[in-house]
């Protein structure tokens, strides 16, 4: 529950924005008012313009101006306002996991898919890379559709889909907008952000759509010197760089193309992990940890009508390298030390002492084609039907660079003995580097798809679909150096798959404003391949009744979701309520093995899982100008079936999943003369405590339970929003993950409370 704490909290900011700021409220602007008075979230969740309350699927729509009233910025941000959405992260913004209904998995595939628009971002799950982020810029709406998605989307979508809906061109009219934000970080410095959109019909058939932002994040990790000194301030620091733009060609009636390209560029300074050991926010990491996150979208979307069908086909492609360094001080430099002194001598702390560099770039490349044959909705046509089909193929290769270094291993090992590394560990340790490990993998897949809902009655409406893909994967790996002696230099493996995901949904209309809704659906992931481990392992495998050869690949995982619920607008629309309950069977499960004698780990299928739960979402117009948000989310994960070698035993909760989360807010809003507008808004959120690691005795085994608040107050004329905010506006300042990286225990917090003024222009 949200702790009183926080409800006292929340309830004295209202109290004292409603004394300074009388009549103040947060103002929408006049698409997202007829949105409210109308009652209707228009959503594309079934790859059609729809009700949200016609639809079988549980899904939060967050509209252009509800990201903005709430400053949305990342997953942990939607994280808070998303029922039944979790994230994890190990340092910086490219290192995002995200999961939902519990359906939380850090190996093999991804278990949520992400789009933007109908553009595939969705990538398998790498030890040093996080799910893409697509930066929040110039966007229509984000939909999170929860529970499998397996019939539409395909492969990953188990705990359900995101889509980042951008804003289209228009041919009617030159508009857009400018807004410049100042703000400043508890702890860190200021952080500033430009941002900007236009549109500007060319002539009757063209039109295009433009959007840029800059923005720097400031940090707030200091680092500090051997003697505890901070000798380096604000080392976490973020700059961002994205541009977008799209062009729209409608020749005639029936034929509209659309043509796109999205390219952004994150670099970090440093991750802002610290060291719990250490006073608040500092780090003592001997080697800087930047990172560089590229990404660049194209896409091309045509419709064509044939009478009353529409024909769709989306080509798609999507690149993206993430590039970081690790500190390996610990991991690499000890490990070479202690083999050349392993009494512990002088010699070994000098040696522990240099820098272990590890540099890793990942890189994605990733090109697919949809095409899909639909008919009118039901509502559109009068008919009692609706369908469509279509036939999705993808190619998707990942590489992996992932070289080790120990800076100045040569030079000290030949002052410090008088001979070279390679006399005494039988490699020559080129520019200090004692190994690599270098892998690429293709993945590809083709799928045929169909979806059909028929009236049975005025009142329910059946819908059933069905997916059938055909899936391989390859798997290639180079490693060498010393590090890697005791496995093959080259190795490789495949795998393949095709699994058949069916729907079956209903809804049914109670009355003119309540529909009852109820599906079951298979979701799944695609298979992969592990690297080779060393011939030492042979034991270790055979404890598990493993071979090496039988963990070269794993196959896919698959579950089934269960879920009842309702949609309502009640009281003249004055409230509007969504609600659900789930169940979720989840077997073959990817996860990672201990192979705890050698040291190493391969990741498998085996072991079942269940989640269990519910969400809700309400908002109440409790007079003409203020209006009350509530949702939340209660989520049982645990192991049903604990795999041995896994560290978990039957009954434990699914990672990185919090039994609970709830926001509540408030929004008011009052005319305050001729054309202008004053707002405040003030939201609450909770999220509760959730596990790191299976194993009671890791320092991230429990993640403690948290609340945020965050404010907004401002004032809106017709072309001028002048607004000021705060995001943790009582610094909650927990750590929330402790995970060890490379032996190495940190800490993770929310980012410190954040005060800024933004400056909102349209034209």
């Amino acid at each position: 529950m949200i702790s009183p704490k926080a409800l006292l909290r929340c309830g004295s900011a209202i109290i004292l924005a409603a004394a300074v700021l009388p009549g103040l409220g947060y103002a929408q602007s006049a698409p997202e008012a007829q949105t409210a008075q109308d009652g209707v979230t228009v959503v594309t969740v079934q790859k059609r313009r729809e009700d949200a309350r016609s639809v079988p699927v549980s899904v939060s729509a967050l509209s252009a101006a509800a990201l903005e009233k709430h400053h949305v910025a990342d997953y942990a941000d939607l994280a808070r306002l998303v029922p039944g959405l979790s994230f994890t992260n190990t340092g910086n913004s490219g290192l995002s996991r995200i999961s939902l209904r519990g359906v939380s998995s850090s190996e093999g595939a991804a278990t949520v898919g992400v789009y933007l628009n109908d553009v595939s971002l969705t990538l398998p799950n790498q030890f040093f890379t996080g799910v893409t982020m697509p930066r929040i810029f110039d966007l229509e709406r984000v939909e999170v559709l929860r529970g499998p998605q397996g019939t539409l989307f395909g492969d990953s979508s188990m705990g359900g889909t995101i889509r980042f809906i951008t804003k289209a061109p228009r041919l009617e009219d030159y508009s857009g907008y400018m807004s410049a934000e100042v703000s400043s970080t508890e702890g860190g410095d200021l952080n500033h952000k430009i941002e900007g959109a236009a549109n500007l019909p060319l002539n009757d058939q063209f039109a295009l759509r433009i959007a840029a932002v800059n923005e720097f994040q400031s940090g707030f990790v200091d680092h500090v010197d051997s003697t505890g000194q901070v000798d380096r301030d604000n080392v976490n620091s973020e700059r961002t760089t994205a541009a977008r733009a799209t062009l729209l060609f409608v020749p005639s009636d029936s034929l509209k193309v659309t043509a796109s390209l999205q390219w952004q560029k994150v670099s970090s300074a440093d991750t802002g992990i610290f060291n719990p050991a250490l006073p608040k926010f500092q780090q003592d990491k001997i080697v800087r940890e930047p990172s560089r996150d590229n990404l660049y979208v194209p896409s091309l979307t045509i419709e064509k009508t044939f009478g009353d069908l529409t024909f769709t086909s989306v080509t798609s492609y999507a690149h993206r390298e993430f590039a970081r360094t690790f500190d390996a001080t610990i991991f690499d430099s000890s490990y070479v030390a202690f083999t050349l002194d392993p009494n512990f001598g002088t010699n070994y702390d000098t040696l522990a002492a240099l820098p272990g560099i590890f540099p890793n770039t990942d890189t994605t490349r990733s090109w697919s084609q949809e095409f899909r044959l639909a008919s009118p909705g039901i509502k559109e046509s009068g008919k009692r039907y609706e369908w469509q089909a279509g036939l999705y193929v993808s190619s998707l290769r990942v590489t992996g660079i992932d070289d080790e270094y120990v800076q100045g291993l040569n030079e000290t090992v030949q002052q410090l003995y008088g001979r070279t590394v390679e006399d005494l560990l039988g490699y020559a340790a080129p520019d200090d580097r004692l190994g690599y490990f270098h892998t690429r993998s293709r993945y590809q897949q083709a799928s045929l798809f169909a979806e059909g809902s028929y009236l049975v009655t005025p009142k329910l409406k059946a819908t059933l679909g069905l997916r059938y893909t055909k899936a391989e994967s390859r798997y290639r790996v180079d490693e060498g150096g010393w590090l890697y002696s005791a496995v093959p230099a080259t190795d490789s493996a495949e795998q393949s798959s095709s699994p058949v995901t069916p729907k079956l949904a209903f809804v049914y209309e109670l009355t003119s404003t309540v529909n009852l809704f109820a599906s079951a659906s298979k979701g799944f992931r695609l298979g992969g391949q592990n690297a080779p481990v060393p011939t030492y392992c042979a034991s270790a495998l055979s404890s598990l009744g493993l071979t090496n050869d039988a963990v070269k690949s794993f196959g896919s995982d698959s579950l089934w979701s269960y879920e009842g619920g309702i949609k309502a607008r009640l009281f003249s629309n004055r409230v509007s309520l969504n609600a659900s309950a789930f169940y979720v069977d989840w077997e073959d499960v990817q996860q990672r093995l201990l192979l705890g004698s050698c040291g190493y780990n391969v990741t498998v299928n085996a072991g079942t899982a269940r989640s269990q739960g519910g969400e809700f979402e309400a908002t109440a117009r409790l007079t003409d100008n203020l209006v009350l948000n509530v949702s939340g989310t209660v989520t049982d994960a645990t192991i049903t079936d604990a795999a041995v070698g896994s560290g978990a035993v039957n009954g434990q909760h699914l990672l990185s999943v919090p039994r609970n989360n709830y926001t509540i807010g408030l929004d008011y809003t009052r005319a305050l003369g001729e054309g202008m507008v004053g707002y405040a808004s003030i939201a609450v959120t909770h999220t509760g405590r959730s596990n790191g690691s299976f194993s009671r005795t890791n320092t991230d085994f429990e993640r403690p339970a948290y609340d945020v608040v965050n404010t907004n107050l401002g004032l809106e004329t017709r072309s001028l929003t002048w607004s000021i905010f705060a995001k943790n506006l009582f610094d909650e300042d927990k750590i929330i993950q402790q995970p060890s990286v490379l032996f190495t225990t940190h800490g993770l917090t929310i980012r410190p409370r954040t005060v800024g003024i933004n400056v909102r222009k349209t034209f």
